[in-house]
């Protein structure tokens, strides 16, 4: 607690360690666990024989001067790293800042889920061995650190199998990017009987992108990771929330929860703006699963994460009502806003005590079943 404010940082990441993958993967497929190999000029996650993140696209991972950013971001994560990124570090930060609870999404893992996999089972086991080793990472406290689970999305029957299990072993929610996977949009059909588990069990899906994916990413309109970066977070989570509401998921799943994270909200009164300029044009006729106007849609299913220091917060709750956001600071990466963004927003901004009640912790607490 912070200031007398409780507080779920929504968006936070393991720094998997390079030997976990196979150390943890069933030994059937350790042979072929993602390992540390040469990548270009650098030491990189590989799998299948190639690097995890694309090197050859237009919106690169690994240049030299990218890399040194990262470093320059990190420093502030000095005792952190010094401990291996444990528990009992990240715990001591949390205490430090006030933070009561954080969910946890893999980083190396997330990367992962931006490649194809020649083999969907190789996939699924590493899957596995990350939601494994999270478990087992957060039972440190598991009231405190709880994990998202990863999922294996190149094939439905693999994912439903595993959110089957990994809502069994305790997962949060379930991490899912919002690029399109074997040329699938979240809203295919092929997803149906996923989303129709994944709301049986409810745990919201949760919705964050990662950079240079071998998928099609807005990202790839650009030549750097920094420009790629800057359009591909806002503008995925965008086009699959419209997605998910404009081809009637929602409709049919009117219990299915979505948490989209690491991609600000200032975006949000506009996007509803424009999906209901189409709405009052015409309707439903290209999508007749849309049954009510696309806000309802948002308004009873969505939850976007902010940073603390978004200038536009103010104004997207004034437009959209402070029960549709939640908070994040990516802790630890180092284009995050730890732990700064948790002081503007708790200590300085103007926005009014009960939407900070709200956004700090009430609708967090909601969407992922809290105590």
């Amino acid at each position: 607690m912070r200031n007398g404010y409780r507080i779920v940082d929504t968006d936070c990441h393991q720094i998997e360690p390079a030997g976990m993958w196979m150390e943890s993967i069933d030994p059937t497929f350790r042979e072929r666990a993602p390992k540390l190999a040469e990548v270009g000029d650098h030491r990189g996650i590989v799998v299948e024989g190639e690097s995890i993140t694309n090197e050859a696209g237009k919106y690169p991972m690994s240049p030299p001067e990218f890399r040194a950013a990262v470093a320059r971001g990190m420093v502030r994560f000095k005792r952190a790293a010094q401990s291996g990124f444990d528990a009992r570090s990240r715990l001591d930060d949390m205490d430090e800042q006030g933070v009561d609870v954080q969910v946890i999404y893999p980083t190396v893992g997330g990367q992962i889920l931006g490649k194809p996999f020649r083999d969907p089972e190789l996939l699924a086991a590493i899957c596995r061995a990350y939601n494994e080793w999270s478990r087992d990472y957060c039972a440190a406290d598991p009231q405190r650190l709880r994990w998202a689970a990863m999922l294996p999305m190149q094939e439905s029957a693999l994912a439903i199998e595993e959110a089957r299990r990994a809502a069994a072993r305790g997962c949060v929610g379930f991490y899912v990017r919002p690029n399109p996977v074997q040329g699938r949009n979240l809203y295919h059909a092929d997803n149906a009987p996923l989303w129709s588990t994944i709301e049986a069990l409810e745990k919201p899906i949760c919705i964050h992108d990662s950079g240079s994916p071998y998928w099609p990413s807005y990202g790839d309109r650009m030549d750097t990771h920094t420009s790629g970066h800057i359009l591909a977070h806002p503008f995925e989570a965008m086009s699959a929330l419209m997605g998910l509401i404009w081809y009637g998921v929602i409709e049919r799943h009117p219990h299915l929860r979505v948490v989209h994270v690491e991609a600000d909200a200032g975006w949000v009164p506009y996007w509803l703006q424009r999906m209901e300029q189409h709405w009052e044009f015409s309707g439903n006729a290209e999508h007749p699963g849309l049954r009510k106007p696309p806000t309802e849609y948002f308004l009873s299913n969505f939850l976007v994460a902010a940073r603390g220091d978004e200038r536009t917060l103010p104004a997207a709750v004034e437009l959209v009502g402070d029960r549709s956001f939640a908070f994040n600071t990516d802790y630890p990466h180092p284009d995050g806003t730890w732990p700064w963004g948790i002081e503007r927003l708790c200590d300085t901004s103007a926005i009014p005590e009960q939407s900070k009640r709200r956004i700090l912790w009430d609708n967090a607490a909601r969407a992922f079943s809290l105590a």
